[in-house]
């Protein structure tokens, strides 16, 4: 945990929420909160994902409810199967509308998904962004991802390896404008400069679909038959690539370590995957809102970048790293 025992024992003596009374978003300290001092005030966290039926996101949910809980705080899970603003905005206006404590969201644009978010947050309600991030970050409490820079470059590394630093490479992306994607290609890229025998052919985005990476990546390499190797910016892109790539033996690298992912990695369909820690994020995020809300808001990092760990098919299969693995369900 990143907050001091000492601190949590003396925030606990002094009543959660001693002089706020929250209910909801709303509502400022009173004349007569000290008299209500040890009488746990009803905080609502809010999650939107960037898409639902997503592993990464569902791990996350469980970090966010289980972080809760030790505060008996209620959460709210609502989204959208389609990482897109126009699926997402609705879903944030309806659920800010119920006025929750907090809201911990994961734009699907870091441009158009400020008007609705922004809107929450004249409401009164402390908003955190997780996993992807907003251009303009002015309000938040805080914004929560992963390391995407060091995870791309994790990547490039594993590929310049299995090709020996010579060869043809493609990418694919689910978004050209969401914070993370662009930041892993880029890194992605970043990590091979270093190998210059090393020339990226293409890159297309998918979307959310499974089935578009496999078709994007059956183009690719009818287009440049001598593609070694992909790299899969998001959760369906490597496995989409895995299929179109059947028994070519090409170099796959995806990201997340989603439950498919894990089972394409033990039988050798995928090569790598890069693993982030959704759970963490998530329980950070609920952290800084009682921090926020029991006077600690000078503990609270603004921006918090968690690193990722690349997980190999070899070590699947010798049962290591499994404590990156995201659960089922």
């Amino acid at each position: 945990m990143r907050r001091s025992t000492a601190r949590r024992l003396a925030a606990g003596a002094a009543g959660v929420l001693a002089t706020c009374g929250l209910l909801g978003g709303a509502a400022a300290a009173s004349a007569t909160g000290h008299r209500q001092v040890a009488r746990a005030a009803k905080v609502t966290i809010a999650f939107v994902p960037g898409a639902t039926g997503v592993g990464f996101y569902n791990f996350m949910e469980q970090g966010i409810k289980a972080q809760a809980a030790k505060y008996g705080w209620s959460t709210v899970y609502q989204g959208s199967p389609n990482f897109a603003p126009a699926s997402q905005t609705p879903v944030v206006e309806a659920v800010c509308a119920r006025h929750p404590t907090a809201l911990l969201v994961a734009p699907t644009d870091p441009v158009a998904m400020e008007p609705a978010i922004r809107r929450c947050m004249s409401e009164g309600i402390l908003v955190l962004t997780v996993d992807t991030g907003l251009k303009d970050t002015s309000g938040l409490v805080a914004a929560i991802t992963s390391d995407n820079v060091q995870g791309g470059e994790a990547a490039a590394a594993f590929v310049a390896a299995q090709l020996h630093g010579k060869g043809q490479v493609a990418t694919l992306s689910l978004n050209p404008t969401a914070t993370t994607e662009a930041l892993r290609v880029e890194g992605f890229r970043k990590g091979l400069q270093r190998f210059p025998g090393i020339k990226v052919v293409a890159n297309e985005y998918t979307g959310q679909s499974e089935s578009t990476s496999e078709t994007d990546a059956s183009a690719i390499l009818t287009a440049h038959s001598g593609v070694g190797a992909f790299f899969g910016a998001g959760e369906p892109n490597a496995e989409g690539a895995a299929l179109a790539a059947k028994g070519k033996h090409l170099v796959i690298v995806g990201y997340d370590a989603d439950p498919s992912a894990i089972q394409d990695l033990r039988s050798g369909l995928m090569s790598a995957t890069v693993a982030q820690q959704p759970a963490k994020e998530g329980q950070l995020a609920v952290e800084d809102v009682h921090d926020v809300l029991t006077g600690h808001r000078s503990a609270v990092k603004k921006s918090v970048q968690l690193p990722n760990v690349l997980i190999t098919s070899a070590a699947v299969r010798a049962g290591k790293d499994r404590q990156y693995y995201y659960p089922a369900g």
